[in-house]
């Protein structure tokens, strides 16, 4: 059996899940001889807390690996908070940093049964002694406490030499490209088994930021794009053709040593893929038609691609759309393998052996938690609950009464999660709040909490007064601010990872009042000035354009009134200077 769990990889970032960019006639190959899932989830939008569930079959909400944290140094526990951050109204528990020895993991289970066990690639699940020789896996190779690839130069980490990672040899040639070098060992480990069965855990670097590849693949895809695809970078084209040839050379020995009609083979992401980051001066990947992208509790973040291939059970090229997760895969490889399920250690896994088989599955409502506020993606903490075609968000306590907000989609009819409905349908944000009360009300789960520090001046999702002398409101994409004091204005945390951009907007004032931009970037507390001002005309919308050069990682825009009055303001957007955007403004 083998496991691939390719790191980042979005729902439509292989052809076979339709992009018209990227090319994987290797995984397309597989894909043909295996049963695609198109409601495939990650149990979490970033890679810990995916990775742990799959080891764990628990939720991220009670396992406590609710980020991904596991390459932080610092053994740190889960703790429930209840002040941070003035602007976010609600906040869920902090995440641990490490994979407990406590827990009878995935890998143990497969090697008490009597399988040979083994891990190739990224762990990130902690550092030593929390690694994967102490949870079941014998032979590993990589598997350390690296968030991506593990060489040493910030500008080459998918080529050696390895920073602390003593289970790769760094005696290589320097254009080994990591993948390709893990993808040799796990052919070697499959040749010397002889018969002998395994359990393999093949879990790549790609495509995982650093954004980098081997610089003749950039060239060939560079010549490659078309500015009208959504999907453009030429970087991100290559290290997905990295990938999907190291997944045909996987399968390829397979055939190789006769054994392809007696391996399963499971395909998966961790989450879905980046769009926050730029390179090429685009986002990495595109998950359109879905909303969001890792990191983000919207469909972009946590479907993902979902293959298995279980010769004689599944349909070669079958397509299924029965709701699965990655949480699921414990009890489920437990049944496919014969052996017992283990309720008590996979608390929150559910076999899907009958879709496997082509029978009939409808899975218990789905649960996925992102405790932590992520503003570089415009995540507040929430939770939400899939069940059949329904999809109910709930933002805890992240109403301006401080109850909770609740958002619902039909996935049926609304795959992009454009047209909020829980007003239209009372009836099933009724049924399903209890779904996550109860889940919550379980024992040992850590609970949301109201932020003692909130300062009480937000004015919609994404922005809050900065201060109470003066009045802002958004309305039908509209944010209204006035004041008779100078200096009033709005201000937003919430900011993609983009240094070089333009912010875009529309405004207006009937009194020819004036607009002044300014933002900050990481250890930077004095704002800096896009413009000194820039006066709007009577009554007519006008649009401008201007440029923000952030200094690291941007932590605020600011719109202010330098000598107070009214303005309105409409169509706030950042871009890069290409014109991709990165994040837009207009949600109440």
């Amino acid at each position: 059996m083998i496991m691939i769990m390719v790191d980042d990889l979005g729902w439509r970032d292989l052809a076979c899940y339709g992009s018209t960019f990227y090319e994987t006639p290797n995984i397309d190959r597989y894909a043909q001889s295996a049963m695609r899932f198109t409601e495939g989830y990650s149990a979490h939008p970033a890679c810990s807390p995916t990775r742990c569930s799959v080891l764990t079959g628990q939720l991220p909400a009670r396992s406590g690996f609710t980020s991904a944290a596991g390459h932080i140094k610092e053994k740190k526990e889960q703790e429930e908070r209840s002040t941070g951050p003035a602007f976010y109204r609600g906040l869920g528990p902090s995440s641990v940093t490490y994979l407990d020895t406590s827990y009878y993991t995935l890998g143990e289970a497969m090697l008490d049964a009597g399988y040979a066990t083994s891990f190739f690639g990224k762990w990130h699940l902690g550092h030593k002694p929390y690694i994967p020789e102490v949870h079941g896996f014998e032979t590993v190779r990589g598997g350390r406490w690296h968030s991506g690839p593990p060489g040493n130069d910030p500008d080459r980490k998918f080529f050696p030499p390895w920073n602390d990672c003593e289970t790769l040899d760094s005696n290589l040639p320097a254009d080994t490209h990591v993948d390709d070098y893990l993808t040799d060992l796990a052919i070697d480990y499959i040749e010397d088994r002889e018969g002998e069965p395994f359990f393999m855990c093949y879990w790549p670097y790609s495509v995982h930021a650093p954004f980098q590849s081997k610089p003749e693949l950039i060239k060939k895809w560079q010549k490659k794009i078309d500015p009208n695809d959504p999907q453009r970078s030429p970087t991100m084209a290559a290290m997905i053709e990295v990938l999907d040839e190291n997944i045909g050379r996987l399968m390829a020995s397979l055939e190789k040593n006769g054994i392809a009609d007696n391996t399963i083979v499971l395909f998966l992401s961790d989450n879905g893929g980046n769009m926050y980051n730029v390179v090429d001066g685009t986002t990495p990947t595109n998950n359109a038609p879905l909303r969001g992208g890792k990191v983000n509790s919207f469909e972009g973040g946590v479907r993902i691609p979902f293959m298995v291939r279980w010769p004689g059970v599944t349909q070669a090229g079958s397509v299924n759309d029965a709701i699965v997760s990655t949480t699921d895969l414990y009890a489920t490889l437990l049944e496919m393998t014969g052996q017992p399920l283990r309720p008590e250690d996979h608390k929150d896994s559910v076999s899907f052996v009958p879709a496997l088989k082509g029978e009939a599955y409808d899975r218990e409502p789905l649960i996925c938690d992102m405790a932590q506020f992520a503003d570089f993606v415009g995540n507040v903490p929430n939770t939400f609950v899939r069940d059949g075609k329904w999809k109910l968000t709930r933002y805890w306590f992240d109403s301006p009464d401080r109850t909770h907000r609740h958002e619902l989609f039909n996935l049926d009819s609304d795959i992009g999660e454009t047209n909020d409905v829980a007003d239209a349908h009372p009836e099933v944000t009724e049924r399903l709040k209890p779904v996550l009360d109860q889940y919550f009300a379980q024992e040992g789960i850590k609970q949301y909490h109201p932020n003692a520090s909130y300062d009480g001046l937000r004015v919609s999702k994404q922005w809050a007064a900065l201060s109470s002398d003066g009045n802002a409101a958004m309305h039908n994409g509209v944010m209204t601010v006035e004041s008779d004091q100078p200096g009033f204005g709005i201000f937003t945390p919430m900011v993609s990872r983009v240094k070089d951009a333009i912010f875009h907007f529309e405004a207006r004032s009937t009194t020819r009042d004036a607009i002044k931009l300014q933002w900050t970037s990481t250890g930077q507390r004095k704002r800096t000035d896009a413009a000194s001002k820039s006066s709007v005309p009577d009554k007519r919308w006008q649009e401008f354009s201007l440029p923000v050069n952030f200094r690291g990682n941007g932590t605020g825009l600011y719109l202010t009134l330098p000598e107070g009055g009214r303005v309105e303001l409409r169509h706030m957007r950042i871009a890069t200077p290409e014109g991709t955007v990165m994040m837009t403004y207009d949600e109440e």
